[in-house]
């Protein structure tokens, strides 16, 4: 379906914010309203707080309601896409809640839904560091890792909406256990939560001082303590940035070999530490890729911040369109 509708309502549920936003088809966000989450209380006061968003953005815009192709939505965790139903969402506690019908039957409004990294994906894709390639891959570094994958102008999303576990990748066999149930998986090598537990894990058991840029207490760390450290040219913090990058970059370069990408996009808060880390994920990708494949792969950061979901989310609904696109194949 091509929709000439020129606006859509992007929707980004996180565990922390939710984010709406009325978006034009050239990723203008013209009006855009946070709320938080709270994801203790039930889907249904979470939602009924969405829709009072929805309502807002739609009387604040004036933006005719006939000119909104519909409501996209960006979540993480286990997704169908074809069912608009969040089937397991860790971050928000919630099963099996039939978004699309929901908001389909408040609104009257075509809804379409996604997992988030797949959404930042389709963001870069239109608007972003991906447009006009037909080979990108999109990586998110934050609490943990995830990426959406575009190959041959085709999004990859496997049969049952969860291919792009890229932070679930084992490079080590006998490394330490993930929350999947797997071993030695990239997340836990190179998220923001692997990296300050590295950095927590060497001040309490190392010969280094216990304390760390201020904070004495190892157990308060998180990966943005340790970039500040960092910046302020701390020896362990830096440290545990390079080495993440260098585990970043195996991977990458796994995904390299596999998909033959133009270009690879690094997004989420730990990218925003990345002067210390993407010199040595380039090194490491020059290093151990194939030669033909990585001298062509352009390794860039996403300069659409946390816009990526709400974007990504209006875009489900422009991504048809030959004007914006390459005409993406969303599967």
């Amino acid at each position: 379906m091509n929709n000439s509708k020129p606006h859509a309502i992007g929707l980004d549920i996180g565990g922390t914010t939710i984010t709406g936003a009325i978006i034009n088809k050239t990723g203008d966000i013209l009006e855009k309203i946070s709320i938080d989450t709270n994801p203790e209380t039930c889907p249904d006061e979470v939602l009924e707080r969405v829709y009072r968003m929805i309502d807002a953005l739609l009387d604040n815009s004036n933006v005719p309601i006939d000119e909104i192709a519909g409501i996209g939505v960006a979540a993480a965790g286990v997704i169908d896409s074809k069912e608009k139903v969040i089937v397991f969402a860790n971050n928000l506690g919630w099963r099996n809640v039939p978004i699309g019908k929901l908001l389909g039957d408040r609104f009257d409004f075509p809804v379409k839904l996604t997992n988030d990294a797949n959404a930042a994906a389709v963001a870069e894709w239109i608007w972003g560091e991906g447009r006009g390639c037909q080979n990108m891959i999109y990586i998110t570094v934050s609490t943990g890792i995830g990426s959406g994958i575009i190959s041959g102008g085709r999004m990859i999303t496997g049969s049952d909406d969860s291919g792009g576990e890229f932070g679930h990748i084992s490079i080590n066999p006998d490394g330490p256990q993930c929350l999947c149930g797997n071993r030695g998986c990239i997340e836990r090598y190179a998220s923001g939560t692997a990296i300050a537990e590295r950095v927590q894990s060497q001040l309490e058991d190392g010969p280094h001082r216990k304390t760390f840029f201020g904070y004495e207490k190892a157990s308060l760390l998180t990966s943005e303590i340790v970039g500040k450290a960092a910046e302020h040219g701390d020896e362990l913090a830096l440290s545990a940035f390079k080495e993440a990058g260098f585990y970043l970059g195996i991977g990458m370069t796994n995904l390299i070999n596999l998909f033959n990408p133009e270009v690879i996009i690094l997004g989420g808060g730990v990218m925003k530490a990345q002067h210390f880390m993407l010199p040595t994920i380039k090194e490491t990708i020059n290093e151990r890729g194939i030669a033909a494949l990585t001298k062509r792969v352009q390794v860039s950061i996403s300069y659409l911040e946390q816009e990526g979901g709400v974007l990504g989310g209006a875009g489900l609904f422009f991504i048809d369109q030959p004007s914006l696109t390459n005409n993406l194949s969303y599967i």
